[in-house]
């Protein structure tokens, strides 16, 4: 089910009336409200396929009992034991994603396999969301183990009613629709102290209303038209455009890519505080950076700190010398591609990205912290933003094409002579420029903090998310599904 159709608007309506009923605000009304959210969550994911609620159900169940037994042994001073639940989930967890997510790939990769064997693996679908509700449930686990995570304890180390109320609150936590299919990747210690009765006069109205009309105006204003034009990207229309042509909707790719992920991640942001929940910031004005790390520390930020505490630390982060933090970098965005689909295309891009920082961090090792803190030149400042901007777009190209063979043919393609169509030039621009307009207020408030303050209270800011409103009831692209719905 999409956040942009009427099936999810009908539903969040009557799941928000629920939610909020008169007697939610009595003794059981955490227990009503968790337990309204919870279903309308399997809901939401099983509409389109039932099915998948199977395989859901499976991760719920293993990461609750894991655990409930982590915690056990936690209280009973068995950190032996402890260790062996967390690998034991761990590897569950990643066996889980592994089947679904990586066997048709290993499928295609194995030639020795009987066709038979690699007809049925390349068959195996891969379920919506596989990997952020898999990356919700190694969090937990690790997070428990960690004792960064308390506040259930004593009702998942107990038996019958308490037990079940542990049990549906860590479905509840894994399950809660904004961020079951695309995030943002909420740990465990971030949401868990959250799970209480709400009350509807709490609700930050115009935390709710902003995120809202934001992301629903990126989505289905920018990036869904956006989607409109860059769908021409394909073979054998990039063997026959110009070369300016390919070059202006890969910039137009990038935007969209760009706003169709916040859009969906301000969404989630609005939705959760509708219903009394704090999500972190997922993008932080991505295409202001002026280094590919940087831009690591605003694009999907809740993916990069996933990564960075579960991944790059446990692996030694730069604590054990200076190849070892190369390799640890490698690794962790390798890895992090290929996390985002089962294929080269993915690997490569994860190693790039991976490549890049390590020569940013080779190139920049012997900047002490002052010196980094001193502000740059404007040409500097400048130059780092375009290669970092074009760099990233760039590599955008391995989530555009299908294959790498169409990616050659597009770079080749970007040498053929020629002046791009006005049509491509006139829709890129029109609906690229709100995404570009929506990063320079972000410079606004990162650096002229003074004008913004201006422009909230003179009104302004107002009219802007009324004309952001009509422009998405009244000028929305063709529906599309979300970008990162597939990984």
């Amino acid at each position: 089910m999409l956040f942009n159709s009427w099936e999810f608007l009908i539903l969040l309506g009557i799941t928000f009336a629920l939610y909020y009923a008169p007697w939610s605000t009595g003794r059981h009304g955490k227990a009503w409200q968790v337990t309204t959210a919870l279903l309308a969550s399997v809901i939401f994911y099983g509409w389109e396929d039932p099915r998948l609620l199977g395989l859901l159900a499976v991760s719920c169940v293993g990461n609750s009992i894991a655990t409930a037994r982590i915690i056990l042994h936690k209280v009973n001073g068995d950190e032996v034991r402890v260790r062996r639940w967390v690998r034991l989930a761990v590897i569950l967890n990643l066996a889980l994603l592994g089947v679904f997510k990586y066997a048709p790939f290993l499928g295609g990769m194995l030639g020795g396999l009987p066709p038979s064997w690699a007809a049925m693996l390349k068959a195996i679908p891969l379920p919506i969301g596989i990997s952020f509700y898999t990356f919700h449930g190694i969090s937990m686990i690790v997070d428990v183990a960690r004792g960064e995570v308390t506040r259930e304890s004593d009702a998942m180390v107990s038996k019958g009613t308490r037990f079940a109320k542990g049990v549906r609150d860590i479905g509840f936590y894994l399950l809660f629709f904004p961020q079951l299919v695309a995030g943002p990747i909420v740990k465990a210690k971030q949401f868990w102290p959250q799970i209480a009765a709400k009350r509807l006069a709490d609700v930050d109205w115009r935390k709710v209303v902003r995120s809202l009309i934001i992301g629903y105006f990126l989505k289905m204003v920018v990036a869904d038209n956006l989607a409109e034009q860059t769908v021409t990207l394909t073979k054998p229309w990039i063997t026959m455009a110009s070369g300016a042509d390919l070059a202006f909707l890969l910039y137009g790719y990038s935007l969209q890519i760009f706003a169709d992920f916040a859009g969906y991640s301000l969404i989630a942001i609005g939705l959760a505080a509708m219903f009394g929940y704090t999500f972190p910031i997922n993008f932080n004005f991505p295409y202001l950076s002026t280094s590919i790390t940087e831009f690591w520390r605003r694009w999907h930020m809740s993916l990069s700190a996933w990564l960075r505490d579960y991944l790059y630390i446990p692996l030694g982060g730069n604590r054990k010398g200076e190849a070892r933090t190369y390799l640890n970098l490698f690794l962790v965005m390798f890895l992090g591609g290929l996390w985002h689909g089962a294929e080269w295309k993915f690997a490569l891009w994860g190693t790039l990205h991976g490549l890049l920082l390590g020569i940013e961090r080779f190139c920049f090792r012997k900047v002490t912290r002052e010196q980094a803190a001193q502000p740059r030149s404007l040409l500097r400042a400048v130059l780092g933003w375009a290669y970092t901007f074009h760099a990233v777009t760039l590599l955008w190209l391995t989530f555009l094409m299908p294959d790498l063979h169409q990616i050659e043919l597009y770079l080749k393609g970007l040498l053929a002579p020629g002046k791009p169509v006005g049509p491509v030039v006139f829709g890129v621009t029109i609906f690229g420029s709100a995404a570009i307009l929506y990063h320079v207020l972000g410079w606004v408030a990162e650096h002229r903090k003074e004008w913004l303050t201006r422009f909230k209270t003179s009104g302004l800011e107002a009219v802007a998310l009324g004309v952001m409103l009509f422009l998405t009831l009244t000028n929305s692209g063709a529906p599309q599904g979300f970008i990162y719905f597939q990984f």
